[in-house]
Formats: structure tokens, C-alpha cells, sequence
């Protein structure tokens, strides 16, 4: 049987085999419609913003298209390349970097909206204090994080790392404060109904009445 993302370690996963031998379950060439209803219903405005493991740019181009100022940084060559493609032939423009992310994270600077999609729900396991280090670099006090994570309870065969709510609270807690978390389903090109996942919008907390 053909391992699946979940059941390998981030650090032995070949990301970039996975688009070079054909279309990786999460990529739908579509923006998530999740991020695009957060963006449509002005609870995230246009604004300096980071995305971690775009893939080939779907969501980074959307982003761009709707006026954020993007960079979107991924580790696979043949996902950069997509991405690249994709802007152009859309006309937009955005920075896309191909590098390792936590490296890139470590020079980046800060950005007041960070976005990922499942790039929280396949390093947690085993890298989620350089994880938690990332996130506290690249954003500021006010700083917005939406991350796009597998939920705990559904048993389907080749969907995301699953996290519970719980785990999310405790884990990513420790750097922001929650504005939202609520169920919502990935689309796949694998699966007509996609598979069960968590939204969750956070912001870094502002220290009141310091100086």
C-alpha cells in the first residue's frame, strides 16, 4: 500500500516527489473556500501576509488578487515552479520563495497575517516548539494566524494528520489568543466530500497599557 503524508515523519517526507509523480491529496487548484469566505466576509482584510508551504499558489494568488501584499514560501522546486506559473498567467503579483520554512522564518521579519494549509497539522508531532519559535518571529502583537488543520474523528484513508480541539487550544495557545475555531471540510481532489478539518483563527495577544 502507498504510505500516505500522515503515517511518515515531516523531516522523511520527499515533498517535492509528491508533485513531481502526480497531484498531492490536498492540492485542488483552487484557493481553500475557507479562506476565501474569512477574506469575503472582511474578517481578514488585505495586509502584509506570509504563507507557510504554499504548494503551487492557489491560495497565494487569490490572496495577491484580493490586495494583500504576499510572500508565500515552500521547500518543493516543483511546487515554486507551479506557483511561479500561476501568478504570472493570473497577473499577480506576490514574492514566492523557494526555501526550507523554517530557515526562511528565521530572517523574514514579522507580517500581520500568516496563513497555512496543514503546514501546522504535519510538523506538530515533531517539531512544534521550532514551530511555536516560527510563529512567534514572524508575527507581532495584533498579528492574525489562520491555520487549516485535519480534525481528530473521522477515519478516512488518505486524509490529513488529525489534531483534536483540545490539542489545538493547548499547543498553539501558547502564542496566540483564539478569535475562532470552528469544524470545516478540506477539499481534495480525492474524495467527492473531502474530509473533516479545523479552522482555526487566532491573533497574537496586544499587552494593554504597557509602554
Amino acid at each position: 500500500m502507498k504510505a500516505t503524508v500522515e503515517s511518515q515523519t515531516f523531516q522523511s517526507t520527499d515533498w517535492d516527489a509528491l508533485y513531481r509523480n502526480g497531484t498531492p491529496p490536498w492540492e485542488t487548484g483552487r484557493p481553500a473556500a475557507e479562506l476565501v469566505r474569512l477574506i469575503d466576509e472582511g474578517v481578514i482584510k488585505p495586509t502584509t501576509t506570509l504563507e507557510l508551504g504554499c504548494g503551487t499558489g492557489a491560495n497565494a494568488v487569490l490572496l495577491a488578487q484580493r490586495g494583500f501584499e504576499v510572500t508565500a514560501v515552500d521547500s518543493s522546486p516543483t511546487a515554486i515552479e507551479r506557483a511561479r506559473t500561476r501568478a504570472e498567467n493570473a497577473g499577480a503579483l506576490l514574492r514566492i520563495v523557494l526555501d526550507d520554512v523554517f530557515e526562511f522564518a528565521a530572517t523574514a521579519g514579522t507580517f500581520e497575517f500568516v496563513f497555512d494549509a496543514g503546514f501546522y497539522h504535519s510538523v506538530r508531532r515533531t517539531q512544534l516548539d521550532r514551530l511555536l519559535d516560527l510563529l512567534w518571529r514572524v508575527t507581532r502583537p495584533g498579528s492574525l494566524y489562520l491555520t487549516l488543520a485535519g480534525a481528530a474523528g473521522e477515519t478516512a484513508e488518505g486524509g490529513p494528520p488529525q489534531v483534536s480541539e483540545e490539542e489545538i487550544h493547548r499547543e498553539l495557545g501558547r502564542v496566540f489568543e483564539f478569535v475562532d475555531v470552528r469544524p470545516f471540510r478540506f477539499e481534495s481532489p480525492f474524495r467527492k466530500e473531502g474530509y473533516l478539518g479545523w479552522s482555526c483563527l487566532m491573533r497574537r495577544p496586544v499587552l494593554v497599557g504597557t509602554r
